[in-house]
């Protein structure tokens, strides 16, 4: 039945009577509002200034109460400028400033652990810089964060006292000299002859939220979120395209499998909820799963054709599966970092693989308990990760860190990372095509 869905893709195509190099979305009313995103998740609870029922009159920032160990992201693309490590009860704790375009910095105090990000690192949008703590002068896990424009303090402009907040989300303001929806390049990273070499599809979105899956056709069918809509883009006919689904979505977390069918299913995480994403005769349809979550989703396929799912919750591991007609989420106790991935390498439970203070760990299921144990390999503050069966009996793992794509393996008995002489930044996706071949990896730059 999901043939149905490829056809309207065709038909698409044959309307326009062109090869889409790249998507056509609806562009939003200013190029410069809500360009920056919320850097973290929880409650405003001061201001510049202070509150009305709580003045303070030197407090420089926007105060957002959250869970100890949340993820605390860059707001805008930018540069590293200041990297603060101080696990004392003075200052702002462990920090970072990041400066941006057209005179804008953006400060991030009070940090659980040191920065996730080195000094004059580059970060992207979106990107994980730290965690949501309690160092320095600070009373209680949140977020002091301060957004300055040529020195000067705007952050009240987009926030109120008692406002909720999620991150990934526009912040509600004007930014000028930002772009809102910026551009980036789908690119592919594969071993031709005996190199690894990066290819640009000539395909754009306008998000860092995609995933890659392989649905037989020779190259990985890559799902984003991009523009309030789900976008496809395929090869069709020898050639990279991307049309538009018609499915409303803006999803801060998405993971694509294919369970046999013409169509891949998706879990995607949008507005606090995990959807659950499919196509039929009907075209692309979305149902809530009825989990709450703000975290990131990886999803893989069990060998009874079942998905299941792994979610960073808080800095938690948990599991998602389906049973009875519902979805079910529980805890497996174990500590995740932002940069994870799921893949089933047999059994009843995915496997995980995630960065832990500065080393890539492996995450797994004994028939009484969850494990976590580390590989021995350090990785790069700021890393992306990305992982898949190649079969062996180890998952195999591609880390985008510091502008660089390395693949770890397990090789003669021992965990090994090298590097692949290419170069990768922000999020990526790896999918295996089988037959012997090395896996590709997609980035969006």
């Amino acid at each position: 039945m999901h043939f149905a869905v490829r056809g309207r893709f065709t038909a698409t195509l044959a309307v326009f009577g062109i090869i889409a190099a790249t998507l056509v979305g609806a562009s939003p009313a200013r190029a410069d509002y809500a360009a920056m995103i919320q850097p973290a998740s929880g409650r405003v609870t001061y201001l510049v200034g202070g509150c009305p029922s709580d003045p303070r009159p030197t407090h420089a920032g926007i105060d957002i109460a959250g869970p100890a160990g949340a993820p605390i992201v860059a707001t805008y693309d930018g540069i590293v400028t200041t990297r603060i490590v101080n696990f004392g009860t003075s200052g702002y704790g462990n920090y970072v400033i990041i400066t941006h375009a057209s005179g804008y910095t953006t400060l991030y105090a009070h940090m659980q652990q040191a920065p996730a990000v080195a000094l004059n690192q580059t970060v992207t949008k979106g990107q994980t810089i730290g965690l949501i703590g309690n160092t320095g002068n600070s009373f209680g896990a949140h977020l002091h964060f301060e957004l300055k424009r040529d020195g000067a303090n705007i952050a009240n402009q987009g926030y109120s006292c008692g406002q909720t907040v999620t991150r990934g989300y526009a912040i509600p303001m004007d930014f000028p000299g930002l772009q809102s929806n910026v551009p980036r390049t789908i690119h592919e990273t594969a071993v031709h002859g005996s190199e690894w070499k990066k290819m640009s599809t000539a395909q754009q979105i306008f998000s860092t939220v995609f995933t890659t899956v392989n649905m037989g056709r020779g190259w990985g069918d890559i799902l984003s979120s991009s523009g309030g809509y789900l976008w496809h883009t395929f090869v069709n006919g020898g050639r990279w395209i991307t049309l538009n689904s018609g499915l409303a979505l803006n999803a801060t977390s998405m993971s694509a499998v294919n369970v046999g069918q013409a169509s891949p299913q998706i879990l995607a995480v949008e507005d606090g909820r995990l959807m659950h994403i499919w196509g039929d005769s009907n075209g692309w349809q979305k149902g809530w799963t009825g989990i709450h979550t703000t975290g990131k989703v990886s999803a893989v396929v069990m060998a009874d054709k079942s998905i299941q799912a792994m979610i960073n919750q808080g800095g938690t591991l948990y599991q998602v599966w389906t049973g009875g007609g519902a979805w079910h989420i529980g805890s497996t106790g174990q500590p995740v970092g932002d940069a994870f991935e799921a893949v089933y390498m047999g059994g009843s439970a995915p496997q995980v693989m995630t960065v832990l203070n500065g080393q890539l760990h492996q995450i797994w299921a004994t028939s009484t308990q969850w494990v976590t144990m580390s590989t021995g390999i350090g990785i790069a503050p700021g890393a992306t990760l990305s992982a898949l069966n190649m079969g062996g009996g180890w998952p195999q793992v591609f880390t985008a860190e510091a502008g660089n794509l390395y693949q770890t393996a397990v090789m003669n008995g021992s965990w090994t990372r090298m590097a692949t002489g290419t170069q990768a930044s922000g999020p990526i996706d790896a999918v295996s095509l089988g037959g012997g071949e090395q896996p590709r990896v997609y980035t969006a730059e």
